[in-house]
């Protein structure tokens, strides 16, 4: 997908964030300009309405059918995604950023996490995603979670995640990542549909530890 294509995808999940709020914020397509979150290098602020408030807790199953609880995570920052495996270009982008993000952590990486949730319930199969998180060798504290459309719908309005539609490789699904703090409160959102410096999303995780 051509650059533009992706400023409009990332584009479009932040309209949908806007109009399901009810709020006005203006995020521009330059990081440079984008209202930066305090202490944080590539997040943004969040709408007022959400700041300081509990992150919607993630209880899904992933790849082994295992169920995985971001309750679990107490005391540790991670970031939530959205992704489907055949995906051909802004979720791997996603994948790639956070993995590299992990690497360049270092030690501190155990202390971090990344949740992806599927936007795809019928084509994220426990098969797909073990050989999505193998392709982009993605590390332990990668949790890929899968569910129905009906334990997957609470976690995309939480989120204000648009789904994937089925057969439609260029359906506008959400491409954010936000970023929890270890006290289990949203603090940031990063418009990730255009290329974020893995070195940023580092710094980002490291400042809320």
């Amino acid at each position: 997908m051509k650059g533009v294509n992706l400023r409009l995808l990332a584009g479009l999940a932040v309209v949908s964030l806007l109009a399901i709020l009810g709020l006005a914020l203006l995020r521009p397509s330059s990081p440079a300009a984008r209202p930066a979150a305090p202490g944080l290098r590539d997040a943004s602020v969040l709408p007022a309405a959400l700041v300081g408030r509990p992150a919607p807790e993630i209880r899904l199953r992933d790849d082994t059918g295992a169920t995985f609880d971001t309750a679990s995570l107490a005391g540790r920052p991670y970031a939530v995604t959205f992704l489907y495996t055949s995906c051909p270009d802004v979720c791997p982008l996603i994948g790639n950023e956070l993995r590299q993000a992990l690497i360049e952590l270092g030690p501190l990486a155990s202390k971090v996490a990344v949740v992806g949730v599927s936007v795809d319930p019928t084509g994220d199969t426990p098969a797909a995603v073990r050989a999505w998180l193998k392709v982009h060798r993605e590390p332990a504290n990668f949790h890929y979670l899968i569910g129905t459309a009906a334990t997957l719908t609470p976690v995309w309005k939480a989120y204000f995640a648009l789904p994937q539609t089925p057969g439609d490789p260029q359906s506008s699904h959400s491409a954010t990542i936000w970023l929890v703090d270890g006290h289990g409160r949203r603090r940031a959102l990063i418009t990730a549909g255009i290329p974020v410096p893995a070195g940023d999303l580092a710094y980002d995780l490291r400042a809320l530890l």
